[in-house]
């Protein structure tokens, strides 16, 4: 709807946007970025769901009560557990997808300041400055001076009846895209500043710090994930003289019994220490923000 929109409110204003521009490049790119994290959020939403929900068994056995036959007793526990595996499988592939991408964007940060920090429009080559004239996430980078850029419906739907205002915006969203760029295609623009490339290689810092704390997130998550799932299978397999080898290589040689006990341990080790983790790890990157800022006015 807001792609009908945003070429309608082109025409109504009595200017032609071609498909190829990078203005209209940019805002369809930035429209389908948000579909997707919207769909993503909600898939992911979903899997939280069913593990808060699993989650209920799981406290109930920590208080012996599944063993006194309530809630449906250890069956009930082993199916919520099954549930919270198979909710977990799609999560863990999320964290890496979004550990891979933080460094990547870290990366892609870093190369621009190298390549654009202090240097004219005339002095960048055209692979470059057709990059940053195209390219949504670098858009962001160079022509914002906080390395960011917020559309105008990013501050939350508009309502029907809003549906003229909501064209003019797109229009003039448009327009501040074209005169962003027109003043970086001068000759004798600085691309990007000093002050500009300090700030992006904070940012590029941080993307940096939350990409290696993704890959905390899933190595958490991973050992819980192995650990609850032992108990699931000592569960299904529990006649140990029976077990094919390779349910004894997965228990690592242990006894069914103790199996079960080291795996609820890890699974419940690791998420305790990963809400610490959470909580601490803003306050150790505003630390690492100030450091870099000390650096660069040192």
């Amino acid at each position: 709807q807001k792609e009908e929109r945003k070429s309608k409110a082109a025409k109504d204003d009595g200017k032609t946007v071609s498909s190829s521009s990078p203005a209209y490049v940019i805002l369809t790119a930035s429209l389908l970025s948000e579909a997707n994290t919207a769909l993503r959020s909600t898939f992911v939403g979903l899997c939280v769901l069913s593990i808060g929900i699993s989650f209920f068994w799981l406290f109930a056995n920590s208080l012996h009560v599944t063993e006194a036959g309530w809630i449906g007793g250890l069956p009930a526990l082993i199916h919520a557990l099954t549930v919270m595996e198979i909710a977990m499988v799609p999560l863990l592939y999320c964290m890496i997808k979004d550990a891979s991408k933080a460094i990547g964007k870290s990366n892609t940060i870093q190369a621009l300041v190298e390549k654009l920090s202090g240097k004219n429009k005339k002095d960048v080559t055209e692979e470059d400055a057709k990059q940053f004239m195209t390219d949504l996430e670098t858009y962001a980078f160079v022509m914002k001076k906080s390395g960011s850029w917020t559309p105008f419906w990013a501050g939350g739907p508009l309502s029907s009846a809003d549906a003229m205002a909501e064209e003019k915006m797109v229009v003039k969203e448009i327009e501040a895209i074209e005169q962003d760029i027109q003043a970086k295609s001068k000759p004798d623009a600085i691309v990007i500043s000093t002050e500009q490339a300090r700030t992006l290689e904070v940012l590029s810092n941080i993307s940096r710090m939350e990409g290696y704390r993704e890959y905390i997130y899933f190595l958490l998550n991973f050992i819980a994930f192995y650990g609850y799932l032992l108990g699931v299978v000592v569960y299904y397999f529990d006649d140990e003289e029976k077990q094919h080898e390779s349910i004894r290589y997965l228990k690592m040689g242990y006894s069914n019994a103790d199996a079960d006990w080291a795996g609820n341990f890890a699974g419940d080790l690791m998420w305790t220490i990963e809400p610490i983790v959470i909580l601490l790890s803003p306050a150790f990157f505003c630390n690492v923000v100030e450091e870099c800022w000390c650096q660069e006015e040192g």
